[in-house]
Order: C-alpha cells, then structure tokens, then sequence
C-alpha cells in the first residue's frame, strides 16, 4: 500500500463568510448514492485515483489525485442525510466546512454540497471558485458513475 504525502490539517478553520452551493439530481435510490459518496472503494472509481477510510464515520480519510493528497476530517455523520467534513482550502492557510446535503426529490436524490468558511480577498475568493469547480465536477462525475457507469475522471 502506497504511503502518500499530505499536509496536516491547519489550525485555523473558517474564519471568513464567503461560501457557495453546487447542487445536481441523481437518478438512483438514497442507498446508491449514499453509498457512492462515502465508501472509499467507490469514490476511487469516479473521482480520485485513491481514497483511504469512508466517510460514514467520524475521523480522518484521505482522498488522493495523483500525487496530490487531502486529509479530511469527518466531523458530523447523520445517515443518508448529511455529511459534514473540514478540510485544508487551497492556496490558504486555514481549514473549510464542507457540507454534504442528501434528500428524496420524487424518486431522485438531490445531493447539495456547501463549503464556507474562505476569508474575502483574493486568495480566498480564488480558493473558493476552485473548490466550487472541483466540487462541480465530482457532482457530475458521480452522476455519470450512477447513472450510466461511465467513468469521466479518476485513474
């Protein structure tokens, strides 16, 4: 098993108010996506090119893309409902909240993701936009693995 290289989480978490809210609808029951959200074994098919421990428990998990590494921590679980997760924003030195939404939308599963916590200026509005871009794309990503098992990133 390869051993990767990762920052440790930063002290500081979230101390601005800019945040964002990408969404998208999942033709697949609550268990399906749920499952695909937070078992590792899956999000390493669509997302990353490796993730270590789900995300259906509290603690940390580690999500690879390349030679790139993210740890996060898992801070809040409540079962096909919400995820909440801190993790290292980009180009900043501080931590973001990450917040996974799930919910029955006549038969389809609305997943929102929402992450705040960048300070304003232009490192953190620029963290912000990458991130809601990232989290676009994993949105699609998952959809696609569900619905029609295409593979669009990921190794």
């Amino acid at each position: 098993m390869k051993n990767y290289i990762f920052h440790p989480l930063h002290e500081k978490s979230c101390p601005g108010n800019v945040h964002f809210t990408t969404g998208i609808l999942i033709k697949a029951d609550i268990e399906t996506v749920w499952d695909n959200v937070c078992k590792a074994e899956y999000v390493k098919k669509y997302f990353t090119t490796d993730a270590r421990k789900d995300l259906d428990n509290e603690g940390e998990a580690l999500w690879v893309w390349g030679e790139e590494a993210a740890l996060l921590n898992v801070l809040q679980v409540v079962p096909y409902e919400k995820i909440i997760f801190e993790w290292n924003a980009m180009n900043v030195d501080y931590k973001t909240k990450t917040t996974f939404s799930f919910e029955d939308a006549n038969g389809k599963i609305r997943l929102k993701i929402r992450e705040t916590g960048w300070e304003m200026n232009d490192a953190g509005i620029k963290s912000a936009f990458a991130n809601c871009s990232g989290w676009t794309e994993f949105l699609n990503a998952l959809k696609v693995f569900i619905e029609y098992k295409i593979k669009l990133i990921g190794n």
